[in-house]
């Protein structure tokens, strides 16, 4: 048995649980990527991502403990690898790398339930997920903004000169905007450059 389908019956490690909109919203994904792949040709690189603002003291120690705990726990039912990285502004990484995305979309969900659970929801900034086009040969990101509990697009063009993809973020709108829970505001889709993906 995956850890998707784990996670959602639930685990005699971490048990799932719906307290909030976060893994509801992120699991809805889990359809809205096949519209993605059949309709703009975006296929998961099998990398995701959940970023959240560090602060000192034991106790987010021992949640990052929890988190490589529980990820190096669950390779037995899946391969999905893990790094966790610190970026230049103070932000901490979980760095996923899997296959399928459905065990992307339960691993970053559980790690955000454990990062809930430990009372650092608040410092949670966003959960990322890659996509690329092959015809274009460029990466694109739908971004889970927890504060807003939505997703958005974002597709760098060049990050040297913050130039992103508009067209490009429209039509992921445009395509999947019904699907998932989606911030229809673009000036809320906050960039996200120099991601350590």
């Amino acid at each position: 048995m995956n850890l998707f389908k784990r996670l959602k019956r639930g685990s005699s490690y971490y048990s799932y649980k719906p307290e909030k909109d976060d893994s509801d919203a992120i699991f809805s994904l889990s359809s809205a990527y096949i519209t993605l792949e059949t309709k703009l040709d975006l296929k998961s690189t099998g990398k995701a991502a959940i970023s959240l603002k560090s602060v000192s003291g034991t106790f987010f120690t021992e949640m990052k403990d929890d988190i490589h705990r529980f990820l190096d726990i669950s390779k037995s039912d899946f391969e999905l690898l893990h790094n966790i990285v610190s970026d230049s502004y103070g932000y901490l990484w979980v760095i996923l790398n899997g296959k399928r995305i459905e065990d992307l979309i339960a691993g970053i969900s559980a790690v955000g339930e454990i990062i809930n659970d430990k009372g650092f929801s608040k410092q949670l900034l966003a959960a990322i997920f890659e996509f690329k086009n092959n015809s274009k040969n460029n990466h694109q990101y739908l971004i889970y903004n927890y504060n807003l509990n939505k997703f958005y697009p974002f597709v760098p063009v060049s990050s040297k000169k913050e130039e992103r993809g508009n067209e490009d973020e429209m039509k992921i709108m445009a395509t999947i905007v019904d699907e998932i829970p989606f911030e229809r505001d673009v000036t809320l889709w906050y960039p996200l450059w120099d991601m350590p993906l």
